[in-house]
């Protein structure tokens, strides 16, 4: 699977959908339970100014432009005003967090308002993701690669405040010089510029637009003014802050690797590993192809050097066990002029892309292999039969079969582009549910998530769609049912 897809596939979410929030009540309880549970990972601040009373500044000023309160933004004002001492403390620390993060990062100029927004977008939900949105910045999966925020196959940067908040900024700052206008710049930053543009062009105004958004979602630019109204009162707060010195040395790890072959080898505690790599979420380190930065503890980078080969080669069979070559099942015969391909998996490959590639069924393709999940490895070989399906023995004792001859798959250098003509699609066989209309962030995978019937490539056969990555925001896709 490649990269794209599969970083825009669905994450475990830890943090309560945000979704679901409607309300200032909700808003303020994931507020709470967010910062309750916000350990910094850069700085220990210290507030010397204790919440005192608070008043509400009904105009704000971002960079240098006015925006006057709504009644919507008042009301998630007073929601935040009654929060508890010790969550308002919290939010200050974590505010204090974010401007470190910037300010290590190298950026001279930005408005010191947007240093607020996270509070507004993801209550500041570390673990907070979304349709494609991650992070506590919510950022969006090609903002962070244009901005270096390391992604990888086990690497999500996005959950690093220090990496996300400069792409964040930088993204939110463009958007700004191309729209003209704050509100304007969120509302592409959240929901696409495209999808803006379009609304722009039938006239819409901007609160409209916001109205027209998912039920939280057109709440955040005015959540973001209640914040930062509540922020006027501690802008002269004074905050102590120290650098949490950052215990740990940098390796870059260019084969396969276990992270408990590093445990057992070098005695390193998995929760000491995990914790020095909180953006990694993986348990096997593949820098065969890319080189993985990992880190460990300060002092162990010569001795992870020492022991290279022996913690390679401890337990490798146990932890990558050698490949077993595809087996024929003996039960399986083919009808009429069924034809036997030996295929290689080609990068990029999955069960489905190879079943819709030669128009046969995933569980076909299990069982003339073997097979018992869905994982497969690039490079291997499968067993492919086209023509008529296959039956099993028992049901065949009485028919004859025509001898299968074998012919190699024609192998390429470049991954498989994924395919929606190999099998043909026929609306009289479907009921169609309903007509589904893309937002931003969405990719055929999480969209066939809203549907337990349905997949990825069979959304994208009914709409007659050859490359996942051309579907545009605002186009409508046909969701069908088999009758």
């Amino acid at each position: 699977m490649s990269l794209i897809y599969k970083y825009i596939l669905t994450f475990i979410t830890i943090t309560l959908p945000i979704a679901t929030v409607f309300g200032q009540g909700d808003f303020t309880n994931l507020l709470k339970k967010n910062l309750g549970n916000y350990s910094p990972q850069y700085i220990e601040a210290e507030i010397s100014s204790p919440i005192g009373n608070e008043h509400l500044y009904p105009k704000i000023i971002i960079s240098e432009e006015p925006y006057a309160l709504t009644q919507n933004a008042i009301s998630y004002y007073d929601a935040i005003s009654s929060l508890p001492a010790e969550t308002k403390i919290s939010m200050l620390k974590a505010h204090s967090e974010i401007a470190y993060s910037a300010e290590k990062s190298g950026l001279s100029s930005y408005p010191d308002e947007l240093l607020w927004l996270p509070f507004a977008i993801s209550a500041f939900g570390k673990d907070y993701e979304r349709d494609g949105n991650c992070g506590v910045w919510g950022l969006q999966y090609l903002y962070a690669i244009k901005y270096g925020v390391e992604i990888s196959e086990c690497t999500e940067g996005r959950h690093d405040i220090m990496q996300s908040t400069p792409a964040a900024i930088r993204q939110l700052q463009y958007l700004h010089n191309k729209f003209g206008k704050w509100d304007e710049a969120l509302a592409a930053y959240l929901f696409g510029s495209s999808n803006l543009k379009r609304m722009q062009v039938q006239n819409k105004p901007l609160n409209e637009i916001y109205t027209s958004l998912d039920p939280y979602g057109k709440n955040i630019f005015d959540i973001w003014c209640a914040v930062i109204s509540w922020a006027e009162n501690y802008r002269n707060c004074k905050i102590g802050i120290k650098a949490i010195e950052q215990q740990y040395d940098t390796i870059r790890i260019s084969d396969r690797i276990h992270i408990e072959q590093i445990s057992k080898v070098m005695g390193i505690s998995l929760n000491e590993l995990k914790s020095l790599n909180s953006t990694f979420h993986c348990e096997v380190i593949d820098g065969r192809h890319t080189a993985v930065t990992f880190k460990l503890p300060t002092g162990r980078k010569d001795d992870f050097a020492t022991l290279h080969d022996s913690i390679v080669k401890y337990n490798d069979t146990i932890y990558f066990p050698p490949p077993k070559p595809p087996v024929e099942p003996k039960n399986y015969v083919v009808e009429g002029n069924g034809e036997k391909i030996i295929y290689t998996i080609q990068s990029g490959d999955y069960l489905g892309k190879i079943a819709q590639k030669f128009g046969v069924k995933v569980s076909d393709i299990q069982a003339w292999n073997g097979l018992s999940g869905t994982n497969i490895t690039a490079g291997k070989t499968l067993v492919i039969w086209t023509g008529k399906k296959p039956t099993s023995t028992s049901q065949t004792s009485q028919q004859k079969t025509n001898t299968t001859t074998t012919k190699p798959a024609t192998q390429s250098n470049q991954p498989s582009q994924p395919s929606t003509t190999s099998a043909t699609f026929n609306a009289k066989d479907y009921t169609l549910v309903e007509t589904y209309t893309v937002k931003s962030g969405d990719n055929p995978y999480n969209i066939a998530k809203r549907y337990s019937w349905a997949t990825a490539d069979e959304i994208l056969k009914w709409n007659n769609i050859s490359d996942p990555s051309k579907l545009q925001i605002g186009q409508k896709l046909k969701i069908y049912k088999k009758k």
